[in-house]
C-alpha cells in the first residue's frame, strides 16, 4: 500500500511537472506559482463532482479546462506587457498566493480554510499511470509539432522568432494555457486521491518542487523533469528526519546543479528506446572485452 501511494503521487506530480516543463523548459517563462493552477483544478473538479454530479473524469478535464481559462485572464496582461525572466515568476507567484488567500477566505463555496473533507477516493495508482503516459505522450508530439518549435524558437531568441513571423504572445499564451491545464488535471487527480483538499495543500513549496523539477531536470527535455519529478517527490520520505532542511536541501541542489550543469541533468537530451538499446549493446560489448 505504501509503494503503491508513492507510485501514484510519482504519476500526479511528473503530470504537473509535464506542463511546467513545456512553460519553463521549453518556451522560457519562469514560473513561481503553478500550484495555483492545481488548487483551481482540484476544487474546480471536486465542485463539479459533489455539486453538479459530473463523473469523475469528465470532473477532472473541466477542473483542468478552467485552470486554463483563467491563465488567460492572469497571464495576458504580464505577457502582453512583454515581462519575462524573473518579472513574469514574480507576477506568478503573486498569482499562486492570491488564489490560496482567496480560498481560504471565501466560506460559502469552498469552504475556507478548513477545506473540503469526503472526496470519494477515485484516483487509482492505474488511472494515474494511465493519464499520465498519456499526458506525456501527447506533449512529446506537441513538442515535436510546428508549435513546440516555435516555443524553442521564442526560448532561444524571441527577437528572431518574431522577425520570422512568429506570433510571440499568442505561443506564450498557449503554452500558459496548456501547463495551467496539466497542473490542473493534476491537481483534481490529487483530490480525488487524498479525499480532503484545503488551501494549504497547493502553496509555495509546491510550486517550488514544481520548479525545482524543471531546473535539475534539464531544459528542452521532457525525461529529465520527469525523472527529478521522481526524485523530489521521494526525497521527502528519505529526509524524513530532517523535514525542517528540505529547502535548505533544494537550495544546495540548485546552486550546484547551477555551478557544474546550468541546463539541468538531461539538458537537451530525451531518454529513448533507441538511446537504451545502445546503451545495453555498448554495456555487453565492455563486458565482453
Amino acid at each position: 500500500m505504501y509503494l503503491t501511494s508513492l507510485v501514484l503521487l510519482c504519476a500526479i506530480n511528473m503530470l504537473a511537472v509535464c506542463g511546467v516543463a513545456l512553460l519553463i523548459g521549453y518556451t522560457g517563462l519562469f514560473t513561481m506559482g503553478h500550484a495555483g493552477f492545481m488548487a483551481i483544478g482540484a476544487y474546480g473538479a471536486t465542485l463539479l463532482y459533489l455539486k453538479l454530479g459530473v463523473p469523475y473524469i469528465p470532473a477532472l478535464l473541466l477542473g483542468g479546462a478552467i485552470a486554463a481559462l483563467i491563465s488567460i485572464i492572469i497571464g495576458y496582461p504580464p505577457l502582453k506587457s512583454k515581462l519575462s525572466g524573473d518579472y513574469f515568476a514574480i507576477a506568478t507567484l503573486g498569482f499562486g498566493e492570491i488564489v490560496r488567500l482567496v480560498i481560504a477566505n471565501t466560506k460559502p463555496v469552498f469552504n475556507g480554510a478548513l477545506g473540503i473533507p469526503g472526496i470519494p477516493k477515485m484516483t487509482s495508482v492505474w488511472s494515474a499511470l494511465l493519464f499520465m503516459a498519456i499526458g506525456v505522450y501527447l506533449m512529446r508530439n506537441y513538442i515535436k509539432s510546428q508549435y513546440g518549435k516555435n516555443c524553442i524558437a521564442i526560448q532561444q531568441q524571441e527577437i528572431a522568432a518574431e522577425m520570422i513571423g512568429i506570433n510571440v504572445l499568442k505561443v506564450k499564451l498557449t503554452s500558459l494555457m496548456i501547463s495551467a491545464f496539466y497542473c490542473g488535471v493534476a491537481g483534481g487527480m490529487f483530490a480525488f486521491y487524498a479525499t480532503f483538499i484545503s488551501p494549504n495543500t497547493y502553496g509555495e513549496a509546491k510550486s517550488t518542487d514544481l520548479l525545482a523539477s524543471v531546473v535539475v531536470g534539464g531544459i528542452n527535455s521532457i525525461s529529465g523533469p520527469l525523472l527529478a519529478s521522481i526524485v523530489f517527490t521521494l526525497l521527502p520520505e528519505v529526509l524524513r528526519f530532517i523535514v525542517e532542511w528540505r529547502l535548505v536541501v533544494y537550495g544546495l541542489v540548485f546552486v550546484v546543479m547551477m555551478l557544474f550543469r546550468p541546463e539541468g541533468f538531461l539538458g537537451y537530451k530525451e531518454i529513448s528506446f533507441k538511446g537504451l538499446k545502445k546503451f545495453i549493446k555498448a554495456g555487453r560489448g565492455t563486458g565482453n572485452g
